[in-house]
């Protein structure tokens, strides 16, 4: 994101580059309040170069930066690049114990500004002492070329042994230094006259019943952990610092069709423009199509946090979206790794993998298409079915299975429901549901089938996932005057949605007055301790991890009766 250039660059570019510029002075005479287009160009180009040198540690013609740390580790290239230890934002954070500063143009440019005094009691003949980096001056050009060639503070402290000492030109440090330059955290889109708009996102058939476990639930819960809107500011002779925006979530109403989602996500934004959107709810369950709305937040790099879908393409790239897990591709990977572990035995040309996949459902062909892809490499035919085909052309081939054969259903409540009913159960080696497409609380396979069954399953057994569930949850629907879902599939919705809201609010406040949708990313990566109220057993985030929930197990309808799943196997962690 561009933000506007500090007031350091001009000196470096014409301090640093003096010799550089000279045989190019006739471009340079315009006025420099009216700077032409060659110039703003070369200021681009700088730009560009120093993201790279920033981000890869690589210059325009490719050759790879060198670095020396103090214990004389020599580093190159990606090695060396600023990005692992600042982070994309600029914004830094901490490497193991120590701290890592930002620097993005303006605060580098800036004193650093030390923390409000601490009371308290401190053990005799001691005393807190500020870390540099919060004492020292500002960074003129000058001082900035000597901490990254050798090492030294403003203030003349030497940096931490993380910090590499940099070998680095004059061209090198004008291009970082423009780079740094647009690293802005002041001037997000979203922001304005002290409250960060947040949206969330509902489609036209979701029902109200989901609609106010989702969209409800985590309006209610940001607005009380919002900050207060703060009162406009005096003219005076003081500098107050900056006062943290409040929050307002706003309420987006997409139309059933998601092919024209994308002009409608558009629409929205340029009515009112959001900083991130947040939670959100598709379809009859809350929990249907996305994938538009992925490309939407990927492509207009909108921070989209942890909505509740299945419907989730880990192929996507996917730099601004968090899941609570990879939904449909979680399940596939787990199905994937469950045939190859324990293969039935014959010859390997023998096995082979239907699938049965109804038409125009996303999630669904999400899943088998991830399944096609885990299995490639392993010797298993995989050929799909269409839900909607004739009876008599299912029965058919149904009745052609045997033990090297394997049977994947893809399949909502309904569909299960019919086929199940409608055929017997066959006579195959494996025979494997999504958990997620049904609904895992649905009773929809007929009993028949029931014993050979195994249906892939993100989460504990009920009989422990519900009153774990139930006592995170109660807690915080206490707080906000609410009270918990009367079934256990809204109370999942009700904990993830208080889980989405707890995490953007750990992350915001963390924020403060600094508003960058890079750094809010690398925020919620490290807010996942706020998840406290997630369906799952196990939910994880760290640098560069998009998906918090990485388990998955296989259940079985356990007998007598065939009524209750419990685990059948091994819990996987699938790549």
């Amino acid at each position: 994101m561009r933000g506007r250039r500090s007031t350091w660059f001009r000196p470096l570019a014409a301090g640093l580059v003096a010799t550089w510029l000279g045989a190019c002075a006739p471009a340079w005479a315009a006025p420099m309040d009216e700077p032409s287009a060659d110039v703003a160009a070369n200021a681009a180009a700088d730009a560009a170069a120093g993201e790279r040198l920033y981000r890869e540690g690589r210059r325009t013609d490719g050759t790879a930066i060198t670095a020396e740390r103090l214990q004389g580790l020599q580093v190159s290239g990606r090695e060396a690049a600023c990005v692992h230890c600042h982070r994309p934002s600029g914004m830094g954070g901490a490497e193991g114990s120590q701290a890592v500063p930002p620097i993005t143009g303006a605060l580098l440019n800036a004193p650093g500004r030390p923390a409000a005094a601490r009371s308290g009691r401190l053990a005799a003949g001691l005393q807190r002492q500020a870390p540099a980096s919060v004492t020292r001056p500002g960074y003129t050009p000058a001082l900035l070329a000597r901490a990254l060639t050798q090492g030294l503070g403003a203030g003349g402290q030497p940096l931490d042994t993380l910090m590499p000492r940099y070998r680095l030109d004059e061209q090198d440090l004008r291009q970082l230094a423009a780079y740094l330059d647009t690293l802005d955290t002041t001037a997000a889109p979203g922001l304005a006259d002290g409250v960060l708009h947040l949206a969330t996102i509902v489609t036209a058939d979701t029902p109200a019943n989901v609609q106010h476990a989702s969209g409800d639930l985590l309006a209610a819960c940001l607005s009380n952990r919002s900050p207060p809107i703060a009162a406009p500011v005096t003219a005076s002779g003081d500098n107050p610092p900056a006062r943290p925006p409040a929050w307002h979530l706003h309420r987006w109403t997409l139309g059933t069709d998601p092919s024209r989602w994308p002009a409608e996500l558009a629409e929205w934004q340029r009515r009112q423009p959001v900083f991130a959107l947040i939670g959100g709810a598709s379809g009859a369950d809350g929990r249907g199509p996305w994938q538009a709305v992925h490309r939407h937040c990927e492509a207009q790099g909108l921070p989209c946090i942890l909505p509740n879908t299945v419907s989730v393409d880990d192929q996507l790239p996917s730099r601004w979206s968090v899941y609570f897990s990879r939904g449909v591709g979680l399940e596939a990977s787990g199905m994937a790794e469950h045939l190859t572990l324990h293969a039935p035995p014959g010859a390997e040309g023998a096995r082979r993998v239907h699938q049965i996949v109804p038409p125009d459902d996303e999630a669904a062909a999400t899943g088998a298409a991830a399944l096609r892809r885990h299995l490639a490499a392993s010797g298993w035919p995989v050929i799909d079915h269409p839900a909607d085909e004739p009876d008599a052309v299912r029965a058919a081939w149904l009745a052609t299975l045997g033990r090297d054969d394997a049977l994947l259903l893809w399949l909502d409540a309904a569909h299960l429901r019919r086929i199940s009913t409608r055929h017997p159960a066959p006579a195959t080696g494996a025979l494997l549901l999504s958990g997620e497409l049904p609904g895992l609380d649905a009773q929809a396979l007929a009993p028949a089938w029931r014993p050979a069954a195994r249906m892939a399953h993100a989460y504990e057994p009920a009989e422990r996932q519900l009153p774990r569930l139930l006592r995170n949850t109660g807690r915080l629907l206490a707080s906000l005057g609410q009270q918990p879902a009367a079934t256990p599939a809204l109370l999942r919705l009700q904990g993830h949605s208080l889980s989405a809201c707890e995490m953007t609010a750990n992350a915001l406040r963390r924020m403060g007055s600094q508003a960058g949708r890079a750094w809010f990313m690398e925020l919620i990566e490290s807010a996942d301790e706020a998840a406290v109220a997630t369906a799952y057993p196990r939910f994880t985030l760290g640098p560069g991890q998009r998906h918090g929930a990485q388990g998955i197990g296989l259940m079985r309808y356990a007998s007598p009766d065939h009524q209750r799943l419990q685990p059948a196997g091994e819990w996987l962690t699938p790549p």
